[in-house]
C-alpha cells in the first residue's frame, strides 16, 4: 500500500492527465499528506517484516525499494523499456515469496506460483496501460503500448497469456498440484484472453479498458485460489 501511495505522489502530473479517479490526483489529500502515510506504512511493514524472521524482511526490502526506484526521479524505473514491466511483474513474484519466508518454507511450489503471477502480471502490462496512455506518454514512459502501440501491446498480452495456459495444463503435476489448479487456472486465462481480443477495436475507448482491467484483477482472487485449492488433499 505504501508502493502505492508513494507512487501516487511521483506520478500526481501524469494521473491528472489521465483523470484517474485517486485521492492525490483529485485533491482531496496532498502531496505532502500522501508522502508521510507512504513513509508509515513502508516503515511499519518493514517492522512487521523484521518481527518475523531474517528472509522476511529482506524479500520486504527488495520490494520497498523496487517500489520506491519504479517512479522516483533521477532513476525513475517506470521510463525505461522492457524495465517497467519486469518490475511491476516482479510484484507478483516476490509476493510469493515473501509469503514463503514467512513461513520459513519457500518451496518449489511457491516458486512455481511466484512465476506463474510474475508471467501473468507481465503479459498483462500492456493491458492495464491502456487507460493512461495519455498521460504516460506526457511522463515518458516506455512501457510497451507505448514504443511499439496499443495493439501490439494487446496481441503481446494475448500471446503471453496463451503461452501461460499452455504451461498451467503441462507443468501443474511436476510441482504436487492437484487436477483444480489446471482446470481453474485455463478457465481464468481464457477469459483474461477473451477481454483482451475485445480490447482490439475498443482500446480508444478509455472507460472500456478500465473495466475490463477491473475486471482482470477482480479475477485475480481466483488466480490466488487455484493454487490454495490445489494443495488440497481431497481432490
Amino acid at each position: 500500500v505504501g508502493t502505492y501511495i508513494f507512487n501516487d505522489v511521483q506520478d500526481y502530473e501524469v494521473d491528472r492527465i489521465n483523470k484517474v479517479d485517486r485521492p492525490i490526483a483529485i485533491g482531496s489529500v496532498t502531496r505532502k499528506q500522501g508522502l508521510i502515510v507512504s513513509i508509515i506504512l513502508f516503515s511499519f511493514g518493514l517492522m512487521l517484516s523484521a518481527l518475523i524472521n531474517l528472509e522476511t524482511l529482506l524479500t520486504s526490502l527488495v520490494i520497498t525499494a523496487l517500489g520506491i526506484l519504479y517512479s522516483v526521479p533521477p532513476v525513475r524505473l517506470r521510463n525505461r523499456f522492457l524495465i517497467v514491466n519486469i518490475v511491476r511483474s516482479s510484484g507478483g513474484f516476490l509476493s510469493s515469496l515473501l509469503g514463503g519466508a514467512v513461513i520459513g518454507n519457500i518451496s518449489p511450489q511457491i516458486i512455481f506460483q511466484g512465476f506463474m503471477f510474475f508471467m501473468l502480471i507481465f503479459s498483462g502490462t500492456p493491458i492495464f496501460d491502456l487507460p493512461d496512455l495519455m498521460g504516460d506518454k506526457v511522463g515518458r514512459s516506455k512501457s510497451l503500448s507505448i514504443v511499439y502501440g496499443p495493439k501490439f501491446g494487446i496481441k503481446f498480452s494475448i500471446a503471453g497469456w496463451s503461452v501461460l495456459t499452455v504451461l498451467a495444463i503441462l507443468s501443474f503435476p511436476y510441482f504436487g498440484f492437484n487436477v483444480i489448479t489446471p482446470i481453474m487456472l485455463t478457465s481464468l486465462l481464457l477469459i483474461h484472453i477473451w477481454l483482451a481480443y475485445s480490447l482490439l477495436s475498443r482500446w480508444r475507448d478509455v472507460n472500456y479498458c478500465r473495466d475490463a482491467c477491473k475486471k482482470i484483477i477482480h479475477l485475480g482472487f481466483f488466480y490466488q485460489l487455484s493454487f490454495l485449492l490445489g494443495v488440497l488433499p481431497f481432490f
